[in-house]
């Protein structure tokens, strides 16, 4: 594959691996399957929706009854079961895009901004070629390519999701000032110092001050990825500063699975190169031989070509050596720091490390 066909800078006609959009795939996979079993647990713990004062979108002949609607979330289940193993996925992402926004039509109730963000992206992959790879049964290794328009399209959506999120919030006055977040920091501070917060961050965080300056830097965020993320410049600082962003998030609030759905674009946003990179082992040493077992196992991306090698002049007297898609051979610990750079359940310890190693870090 060649430089500019696994850019995606030619959105409607860029072809290319499809590895890193299967791992996109099975990650919406297992969100489609909680999010229908939190539906379900949410009917069977407050009673089915229609049932009770519910307000649709649609008219009401159109909602669906009690039977009808458990109906469509045992069909959710299975398509997301068939999401995860890469078997009918594209008719079950579509089909799980209409369920969940006929749910939200059916009670305005039920709408919520991380589950119309969800219906989006699964909406979107449902064009694209995601069931290619890592799907149960078929060949693991298998390097399978196919058009990435649809990649390019489920990017720009989260920086409209961004950018909605950013400019909604800059219009809110009491957003803005920061009231919002300072009235949520003073219900919830009971409940912080009962997980063992100590009372003196509680009492930082309950000042009025405080809530303006985290609104605003909120705001800021959201507005700067919602473009940062579409240049390959500052995509890489950009991601790390998503994941620290949402899992602040997570600890201070309740977003359901809007946190986890925008962890799981990110993977959209990896380039798709096949093996592009190596990782050559000694085979004889313990150490060695587990450090390619667990790259093997968090590789997701399918970025590594892993396998054991013969000494030469470059890996002599060294237990491992990788190298990168340019052909630079890292040993060492830049070898480990060009490992957690490429896998992205490693990705954010890299962001942490790299500022503290000498020299530039390569793309």
């Amino acid at each position: 594959m060649t430089r500019k066909e696994s850019s995606l800078d030619a959105p409607v006609s860029s072809v290319g691996d499809t590895h890193a959009l299967a791992a996109a795939r099975i990650a919406f996979g297992a969100l489609l399957l909680f999010q229908a079993w939190e539906t379900a647990s949410e009917q069977m713990r407050e009673g089915f929706f229609g049932d009770h004062f519910h307000d649709p979108f649609i008219p009401e002949r159109f909602v669906a009854s009690e039977r009808v609607f458990a109906a469509i979330l045992c069909a959710q289940a299975v398509a997301g079961v068939l999401v995860l193993i890469g078997h009918f996925a594209r008719p079950a992402l579509a089909y799980s895009a209409c369920a969940i926004t006929y749910a939200m039509l059916c009670d305005r109730l039920h709408f919520h901004h991380n589950r119309w963000a969800l219906a989006s992206y699964v909406a979107i992959l449902s064009f694209s070629p995601c069931d290619r790879s890592w799907a149960l049964g078929a060949r693991r290794h298998a390097a399978n390519t196919g058009p990435l328009w649809a990649v390019w399209l489920a990017r720009v959506q989260v920086s409209i999701v961004y950018l909605a999120s950013g400019t909604s919030k800059l219009l809110d006055r009491d957003w803005r000032s920061g009231q919002v977040l300072y009235d949520r920091f003073v219900r919830y501070g009971g409940a912080a110092l009962g997980r063992g917060v100590p009372e003196r961050v509680v009492a930082m965080f309950q000042q009025e001050s405080t809530g303006s300056f985290l609104a605003k830097g909120a705001i800021a965020i959201e507005l700067s990825l919602a473009f940062a993320l579409q240049t390959r410049r500052f995509r890489i600082p950009a991601i790390f500063v998503g994941l620290c962003f949402h899992a602040m998030i997570e600890l201070t609030a309740r977003v359901e699975l809007f946190s986890f759905t925008t962890f799981a674009a990110y993977l959209l946003f990896a380039t798709p190169d096949y093996r592009a990179r190596t990782l050559r082992f000694d085979p004889t040493q313990s150490k060695s031989i587990t450090l390619a077992y667990v790259v093997r196992a968090l590789d997701w991306l399918a970025r590594f070509d892993v396998a054991a090698w013969k000494p030469d002049a470059v890996a002599k007297s060294r237990s491992f050596v990788v190298t990168d898609r340019d052909g630079e051979h890292h040993t060492g610990f830049r070898a480990i720091l060009a490992l957690m750079r490429a896998l992205p359940i490693t990705f954010p310890i890299w962001a942490v490390l790299v500022p503290f190693v000498r020299g530039p870090a390569r793309d």
